[in-house]
């Protein structure tokens, strides 16, 4: 992709882009953020299903208006094409020819049934990296199995821990588990990349979202080892399970803590109530393990909090080195001077909203004597067919206008 003058890590990498929904778009945002050149291929007339995922622009729904969608596809170019006619097929076999990468999150086995499996795409591109993302990989008793991310989120083991412990398990908030399989997709292919221009040979990544969240860097892996050491099966644990820690209402929202029994005088001293550090029961951390203490402190942190915005709360925190922060809103984030700073919302003008506030890179690159190139936005379905197939094809204008006639393109 086009960036100007800016060599980013990735420019000069074509990917093709067989992906759709959510966690396969991530993984080929997070590379376009990078610099790589990502071809989107999309069905005609459809398109990828994100862009019919809410919300939309003013509500009011349409394949070019879905937030979602924007979100997951910046930085890329749509191609439509027609993967049930044969001349769809060999029109992607030509711009997978001198591709570096291609990522797809179909179910196993369409890919061989296309004709386009990676025994016989390595033979056209020995170097191609070629990531597969399904529900639970390409090898297993479950490959066949469909799923959503729910489902892939309960069987990891992670939801067991999740909500109240008198209450079913909770799932976590929305997309959560498919934004972490695709940054994992991601960070898989840019390894196998480096692999690739080293060796001269490609790979064939297969990534399953079960097997992903079994090795996700969160309380689950202790939790794994915890019950081979002493059999204990993981529970949820209380909201006020430890002393100092909470979400509590202010002035104009809600400020969280976490603290502790040891950390404890710290919340003390910037309530006002230290008097408490010099009498029984509270001297000490093992006397304030006492789970007497959490109720004996919600009554004092309750109206503490009651009388204070969320900004005075912070503030105070920093002062007594307590650990919480503001549970912010959307509104909050936009406005927040540390993001303000870094550059993180950036603005982009799309034909169908106009400019709007977009989350941007998540990373600062130290690029030499230059900023971070601009973005662009989400493509229109389609946008950039003509463009790609004569720029990598040469496909000339009445060729063109045959393709959309026979409804390849």
């Amino acid at each position: 992709m086009a960036n100007g003058n800016v060599l980013l890590p990735m420019s000069g990498v074509k990917v093709i882009d067989l992906t759709w929904h959510l966690a396969g778009p991530f993984a080929t945002r997070l590379l376009a953020d990078y610099g790589a050149d990502v071809i989107k291929i999309e069905r005609p007339k459809i398109g990828d299903p994100a862009r019919n995922m809410p919300p939309f622009f003013q509500n009011d729904p349409g394949i070019e208006r879905s937030g979602l969608f924007m979100f997951l596809n910046t930085n890329k170019k749509s191609v439509t094409l027609n993967l049930k006619k044969p001349k769809g097929i060999d029109i992607l076999i030509e711009l997978i020819r001198d591709a570096d990468i291609l990522i797809e999150n179909f179910s196993p086995r369409v890919m061989d049934s296309l004709g386009l499996g990676y025994e016989f795409l390595k033979t056209i591109n020995p170097k191609l990296v070629m990531t597969s993302i399904s529900n639970f990989g390409s090898e297993g008793p479950y490959k066949d199995w469909k799923a959503t991310e729910l489902t892939t989120y309960a069987m990891g083991g992670a939801m067991i821990n999740t909500g109240h412990p008198e209450k079913p398990p909770l799932y976590i908030g929305a997309h959560i588990p498919g934004f972490h399989v695709g940054t994992v997709a991601s960070a898989a292919t840019a390894i196998s990349l480096l692999g690739a221009d080293a060796n001269g040979k490609g790979d064939h990544i297969d990534i399953g979202a079960f097997p992903v969240w079994m090795g996700a860097i969160d309380r689950r892996q202790s939790y794994l080892m915890s019950h081979q050491y002493t059999g204990d099966i993981s529970s949820r644990p209380w909201p006020a399970s430890a002393l100092g820690t909470g979400i509590w209402q202010c002035t104009d929202g809600f400020f969280m803590t976490a603290v502790g029994a040891g950390l404890f005088p710290r919340m003390a001293r910037m309530i006002g109530a230290e008097y408490l550090l010099e009498q029984d029961g509270w001297h000490d951390a093992a006397a304030r393990s006492n789970p007497d203490r959490i109720d004996e402190s919600i009554a004092l942190i309750v109206p503490w909090m009651l009388e204070r915005s969320k900004a005075e709360a912070r503030d105070a925190a920093q002062k007594y080195g307590v650990y919480g922060g503001p549970v912010n809103n959307f509104e909050d984030l936009i406005e927040d001077p540390h993001f303000k700073e870094r550059n993180f919302f950036s603005k982009l003008s799309h034909p169908e909203t106009g400019e709007v506030n977009y989350p941007s890179f998540s990373f600062n690159l130290h690029l030499e004597d230059t900023d971070m190139p601009e973005r662009t936005h989400a493509p229109l379905l389609g946008q950039h067919t003509s463009e790609i197939l004569e720029e990598y094809l040469g496909i000339k204008e009445q060729e063109l206008t045959n393709l959309y006639q026979q409804e390849v393109i």
